[in-house]
């Protein structure tokens, strides 16, 4: 029989790791809502947040012939977006288990700004289970 001591060391000191900003994180799904209405769009990406929304943000400031949702919405209504309280919705490394989150998330809007074809790989039989009645 061998006795196991209770009180181990690393049972007191734990390896901290710093948070990283919100703006730092990346393989994320994310959701941007309209300030001046309920409109919303969510989007992954694998690269940083910041350079992805920075991204958004200078799209709307070009003049393009073929606009994003988010460009059009903004042009057509004169909305803004609240660029400062994204909405993090999940995070994952995988990228096809991220675009399935961001294909159900997607589905899940009130007032979704994203086009159906980004959807349209998620199986239908599933579609009620993510989405409220």
């Amino acid at each position: 029989m061998a006795y196991r001591g209770i009180n181990k060391l690393n049972k007191f000191i734990k390896a901290q790791k710093d948070r990283l900003l919100q703006s730092s994180q990346s393989n994320l799904v994310y959701r941007i809502d309209c300030k001046d209405c309920d409109a919303s769009y969510v989007g992954q990406m694998s690269r940083c947040l910041k350079t992805r929304i920075n991204e958004h943000r200078n799209y709307i400031n070009r003049n393009t012939t073929q606009l994003s949702v988010i460009t059009q919405h903004r042009l057509e209504s004169s909305h803004e977006f609240d660029w400062n309280n994204l909405h993090i919705l999940d995070k994952e490394k995988i990228q096809y288990k991220r675009l399935l989150s961001e294909m159900i998330h997607i589905k899940k809007q009130k007032a979704g700004l994203n086009l159906q074809n980004d959807t349209m790989n998620l199986n239908t039989l599933y579609i009620d289970l993510f989405t409220e009645n």
